[in-house]
């Protein structure tokens, strides 16, 4: 009906026109449905989660000054690998799985693809082809794919070898302080999500699963950090979290109010600086007194070695 309106109004229809588009977009983009991958199997939070951060939020809400609400933050996105877990050591343990299942039941395959092959085949087709070159798990599948085509056998290799791969890939190694760290935020009543270019799946993590609230992992959301995409659904998803327990402003939470936590610079620290998210740099390596010099060069927010520090940035 609004389109037939618009042709009869003549010139006023370019505005008309706008107003239908936003519309459109504001109805694809913002359809609950649409974000139900990045949460919990279950679909929603469970609702003792649900009312510690409606309190959270409430007492946010009763802050005298518009100065205190905006030095609140609202919620807290971390990278994974190197970041609350081992990345390096769970990807070499991950890969030593795999490459063991292709020993046992393709050995032509292993003969002719060790690790280090294999690797490069990787790395030749994430240049060749640039559309899944930020989703690790086509990436793989593709790459086992060609070495199993190349060595004799079918396409029926492809999901029990990369099988062996994912569930290795969910059995991380994480660091001492993480699962303190997130329990504590999540006592705090801070919504907590993750944002990963890595294909682990948090929600198949024993210790980990009911310690995110969201999580993004770029072969969903389309793209990699640091582009844009992965830190606007996370936005996104604090926002669906909000509509869940009856927090229905937008102006609730914005990109301001979001802080990230990760381990690289490009990805974690010029992606989410990008997205208009405070942004953390983790260096666990870093000795104190380097910890200005490393701020400056980063262009971020604040370093820390550690996630126990986050508490005082809070």
């Amino acid at each position: 009906r609004l389109e037939v309106f618009m042709e009869q109004q003549g010139p006023r229809s370019v505005i008309l026109s706008g107003i239908l588009l936003a519309m459109q977009l504001c109805s694809a983009t913002y359809a609950p449905d649409s974000l139900a991958r990045f949460f919990p199997p279950s679909g929603k939070l469970p609702k003792p989660r649900q009312e510690k951060i409606a309190f959270y939020f409430r007492r946010l809400r009763e802050r005298k000054t518009s100065q205190d609400r905006r030095r609140d933050f609202r919620a807290i996105t971390f990278d994974l690998d190197d970041t609350i877990w081992k990345g390096t050591e769970t990807l070499i343990n991950a890969n030593e799985k795999m490459h063991d299942w292709i020993k046992v039941n393709t050995p032509k395959c292993a003969e002719k693809y060790d690790s280090k092959n294999f690797r490069e085949l990787m790395s030749t087709l994430r240049k060749s082809q640039p559309e899944i070159a930020h989703n690790f798990t086509a990436l793989r599948k593709k790459a086992l794919e060609i070495a199993f085509a190349e060595t004799g056998y079918d396409k029926s290799k492809v999901e029990p070898a990369f099988t062996a791969f994912i569930k290795a890939r969910n059995n991380v190694l994480l660091y001492e302080d993480s699962v303190q760290t997130l329990k504590c935020l999540r006592e705090r009543g801070i919504i907590v999500g993750a944002i990963t270019n890595g294909n682990a799946n948090v929600w198949e993590i024993c210790g980990l699963r009911d310690l995110f609230d969201f999580a993004i992992k770029a072969e969903d959301a389309g793209e990699a950090k640091p582009l844009r995409a992965p830190f606007t659904l996370a936005l996104r998803c604090c926002r669906r979290v909000l509509e869940d327990i009856g927090e229905t402003s937008v102006l609730s939470i914005g990109e301001s109010n979001i802080l990230h936590v990760g381990d690289s610079i490009q990805s974690d620290v010029d992606g989410a600086k990008n997205a208009g998210f405070y942004a953390i740099l983790l260096d666990r390596q870093i000795r104190e007194e380097e910890k200005a010099n490393l701020k400056r060069d980063s262009k971020a927010d604040c370093v820390i070695t550690g996630l126990e520090e986050l508490y005082s940035k809070l």
